[in-house]
């Protein structure tokens, strides 16, 4: 009797074990739910879920088109129970992500992160006094304003390869980066007093002391910058707010091969009191037309622009871009988390050689306001040749969102 009772008690005990075993590795392979949600997540999942730059989450399995978030947080996903199987996704956190549908979950409030604090500092939403119309049915009809245009002509292959001049004090957040130059008669060498500086790259400010640029712009023919222009003005223009460059810290992954990770973090000599640009912090890109900035080459290996210019660029996602780059030793394995690629189609406009390190910008107005807010959305690091229709590569800031806020505002 004890001998039969014993083996009852090991039976039990086995079955108990198996099915918890069986439990923890479904729940580590994405099937089945109930207390997953509380389970330690290693991290690898199946390839049922995809991504695209927008930050969207789809489905390989099931027309399913989402974000991910918390189990807890995705209403269809609870309210479904055991009747669907929920659809992970990759997380390096203790808590499971699903693909939840649009519509499908709540958000909780989130905290605003030190970048988005110094954005609405920078940026404040003020009150403003309601102003009595006035009567402007004897004013004369107002003119539009029509702002200047450049185009820069390809004279071998008559093709227009720029954008617009900018306007005085339009991108006060706009740097460029001098290197101390001992040559003369050089395209884009500038006078300073008794010294001599060449603008090889560009930069953004984003806090009074500090501005990013690319990677590899922190060192060119073996010498790093000496100082950063500020405003956006014309390189010739004395009347620009040159400053010495106390420290540029490069990304600690960057890969001067691949120009991967191209970033780095400029720290001036001393503070500035021009208006910074904001960082962007949503990890989709937005779908709409953003604005690089620079002073690089107006046409493919012609000469570099003294004054700040702008174009409108477009996204593009991933496999569209990769069409582009099917030899390419940079991209040889894909398109890194921390790029993007943006471009015009038509070839007409483009960054090109001396724009590296510029920033591509989203302008957003502030509600009712005239005034815009500049976020950061990327910074230009590498492409082929200019103007072709061949979209380039640029930093996706938000993937060093953490890093930057260490560096900037610790």
């Amino acid at each position: 009797m004890q001998s039969r009772y014993s083996q009852m008690l090991t039976f039990v005990a086995t079955l108990i074990l198996t099915i918890v075993s069986g439990h923890g590795r479904h729940s580590g392979h994405g099937h089945g739910h109930g207390q997953r949600a509380h389970t330690a997540w290693t991290g690898v999942v199946p390839s049922y879920v995809s991504f695209d730059m927008y930050g969207n989450c789809y489905a390989h399995d099931r027309p399913l088109v989402g974000r991910c978030v918390r189990y807890r947080d995705c209403i269809s996903a609870v309210r479904s129970g055991h009747q669907v199987t929920p659809l992970y996704c990759p997380s390096s956190g203790q808590e499971l992500l699903v693909c939840c549908p649009h519509g499908g979950y709540v958000l909780a409030e989130t905290i605003q992160s030190k970048s988005e604090q110094a954005c609405s500092k920078a940026y404040q939403r003020g009150r403003h006094k309601r102003r009595r119309r006035r009567d402007t049915s004897a004013d004369p009809e107002p003119q539009e304003v029509v702002e200047p245009i450049i185009e820069r002509l390809n004279r071998t292959e008559n093709q227009v390869v720029g954008g617009r001049l900018t306007q005085e004090h339009e991108h006060p957040y706009m740097c460029a980066l001098g290197w101390r130059s001992l040559r003369h008669g050089s395209d884009n060498s500038h006078t300073w007093g008794l010294s001599r500086y060449v603008f090889n790259c560009g930069c953004v400010l984003i806090s009074r002391r500090y501005a990013l640029t690319a990677g590899h712009c922190a060192n060119v023919g073996g010498e790093s910058p000496a100082v950063a222009l500020i405003g956006g003005v014309d390189l010739n223009d004395t009347r620009g707010q040159k400053l010495e460059i106390k420290h540029i810290t490069r990304h600690p992954h960057y890969d001067e091969e691949t120009l991967s990770n191209d970033l780095a973090v400029i720290e001036l000599a001393r503070s500035v009191h021009h208006p910074v640009a904001c960082l962007w912090t949503q990890e989709s890109i937005p779908e709409r037309p953003l604005t690089a900035l620079g002073y690089g080459q107006t046409k493919f290996a012609g000469p570099h622009s003294n004054e700040l210019l702008q174009v409108l660029l477009y996204p593009l996602d991933n496999p569209r871009c990769q069409q582009y780059f099917p030899n390419s030793d940079k991209l040889s394995n894909g398109l890194g988390p921390g790029q993007f690629c943006a471009g015009d189609s038509s070839g007409r406009m483009d960054t090109c050689q001396g724009d590296s390190g510029g920033p591509l910008l989203l302008l957003q107005h502030m509600g009712h306001r005239h005034q815009r807010v500049p976020y950061v959305v990327g910074l230009t690091s590498f492409g082929g040749a200019c103007a072709t229709g061949e979209p380039g590569i640029y930093v996706r800031i938000v993937h060093y969102l953490r890093w930057i806020e260490q560096l900037v505002w610790p």
